[in-house]
């Protein structure tokens, strides 16, 4: 089961995020550092034992920008398995997030434009692509029609595409404690034949063992180690 902390970045802070609700969003408070530093943060998780870090630049998800200097401090300085989803949109977008170390390619309903993209990724680079399938209240979010279709249709799409694993990420669900949406993840895996990650409302460690009895093979999170309801002793006995 994969532990995968989570950073989310404006203004090159890292921020509480809370039923992506962005623009409400506001510098993060945590039992696990002293100030909302990307570095600090990561270098945090990793002292966790943590292995990896997903990166969600919401600067350049909202087209206000990037945060390419803090994912690239972070690369550099820490042993982090780095996934970053910046709001890429074409395949050429995610040069500059590589270049600085990124090793994993979130690409989203959200803002994809087509299911071509994730083969012009991995021509481009070599890197594996996950296929997040964005979520408010069991509802898919896309920007591009090309994306508006039910999460079996765009399950195959993106296994078809290459990706090699998919995301259910329940935006009404993070930073608001109310446990993840497994009926979501039930739907997923019956359609999905790549490992399956969920995020969004993990509130502990039995949340945790719940979404592996039922299948998922990652979890995002990012709330419940901030507040210390997940801390390392957890992990370790994981």
């Amino acid at each position: 089961m994969r532990i995968i902390p989570v950073i989310d970045l404006i203004d090159r802070k890292v921020v509480h995020a809370v039923r992506g609700q962005r623009e409400r969003y506001k510098p993060l408070r945590s039992v696990l550092v002293d100030a909302p530093d990307s570095l600090k943060v990561a270098l945090a998780f990793a002292g966790l034992g943590l292995k990896e870090l997903y990166i969600a630049d919401l600067d350049a998800i909202r087209s206000r920008g990037q945060n390419l200097d803090e994912v690239e401090r972070i690369a550099s300085q820490t042993d982090l398995k780095l996934m970053v989803d910046a709001g890429f949109r074409l395949a050429n977008e995610v040069d500059g997030y590589v270049k600085r170390g990124i090793e994993e390619i979130v690409l989203a309903t959200e803002t994809l434009e087509n299911f071509g993209e994730i083969q012009g990724v991995i021509a481009r680079h070599d890197v594996p692509v996950v296929a997040s399938i964005d979520l408010k209240f069991g509802k898919v979010v896309a920007g591009s029609k090309a994306m508006r279709l039910p999460p079996g249709e765009l399950i195959r799409k993106f296994e078809d595409g290459g990706a090699s694993g998919i995301l259910l990420l329940s935006l009404d669900r993070v930073g608001a404690s109310q446990g993840p949406d497994y009926e979501i993840l039930r739907e997923a895996l019956g359609y999905a034949n790549v490992p399956v990650l969920v995020g969004g409302g993990v509130r502990d460690m039995a949340d945790v063992r719940r979404l592996r009895r039922h299948g998922a093979s990652g979890a995002l999170i990012a709330t419940a180690l901030h507040r210390g309801l997940i801390n390392k002793d957890d992990l370790n006995r994981l």
